[in-house]
């Protein structure tokens, strides 16, 4: 470790370090759930689930603490709304994977904007070749999650949802290594 936070060499050494462990973890878990992709979804699906009942809630224990502001009405309704659906995600997994894969679909296809873009703002001497053709497989992925029959959903979110994870892991893994070989003394 450097001596002085002065060196242009430690912050570089420390995102390689931060790449190269995330970018394993990422790559992990895209493997685990491209091997059991229900269990990925149903998990996605929970998680989504909780997070809606406990913003709701949240949302409703605003609403009631501040019962005399004018907008307490659609405060409580906003908060009912999300308890609602978080508890159709839990007690119907099913219609809330097939909710989740449209929803999922376009969020990804936002992020393979953002990966894009990066791509192309790098310096050039970057691996960001890497970061483009993450871009690109995100974007197909968002794409096929748009146009994937209901029947599928499940399947399919698991699945994209892993190779999504695992296309951002190698992509983490090779900048990591990357910047590992440049940052060596």
């Amino acid at each position: 470790m450097p001596n002085s936070f002065d060196d242009d060499r430690y912050p570089l050494s420390r995102l390689a370090s931060w790449s190269l462990a995330v970018g394993g973890v990422l790559a992990v878990l895209g493997g685990l759930a491209i091997a059991a992709p229900w269990t990925a979804a149903t998990v996605v699906d929970a998680i989504c689930g909780m997070t809606l009942i406990a913003g709701g809630v949240s949302q409703v224990g605003m609403a009631f603490g501040t019962w005399t502001w004018r907008g307490f009405w659609l405060a409580l309704l906003c908060g009912a709304l999300s308890i609602v659906a978080g508890t159709a995600m839990l007690a119907i997994p099913v219609e809330g994977i097939h909710a989740l894969v449209t929803f999922l679909g376009v969020v990804i296809l936002f992020e393979a904007a953002a990966k894009l873009a990066a791509a192309f703002s790098v310096p050039r001497d970057f691996p960001w070749g890497w970061l483009l053709v993450d871009g690109f497989v995100t974007a197909l992925l968002g794409g096929f999650l748009l146009v994937s029959s209901r029947q599928q959903a499940g399947l399919f979110l698991g699945t994209i949802v892993g190779i999504n994870l695992l296309s951002s892991g190698v992509a983490l893994l090779a900048s990591g290594w990357w910047l590992r070989r440049d940052v060596a003394p």
